[in-house]
């Protein structure tokens, strides 16, 4: 899918200034970022949308200071899987 934004030329240029050149790649991550945070994308999923592994996704998402999302359903099956394994 392709999304198209119009963005006015001196928001442009103060945008580039702050983010570089790629405003296309700048906005993929943004977005990626405010879904993750939002628990609307795993991390699996970022890093399939930018085209780069998930340890890459993972430091993207340490970058801008989004921690890493663990629910306690997340906690409930790991613990279940360890028991699981260690056979108590």
């Amino acid at each position: 899918m392709k999304v198209v934004v119009e963005i006015p030329a001196n928001v442009e240029l103060a945008l580039q200034q702050q983010f570089g050149s790629d405003l296309t790649q700048a906005a993929k991550e943004a977005m990626a970022v405010a879904w993750y945070q939002a628990e609307k994308l795993s991390i699996g999923q970022v890093a399939a949308l930018l085209g780069i592994s998930t340890y890459e996704a993972d430091g993207l998402m340490k970058r801008h200071g989004v921690d890493a999302t663990y629910s306690q359903q997340d906690f409930e099956r790991d613990k279940a899987t360890l028991y699981r394994l260690l056979g108590s």
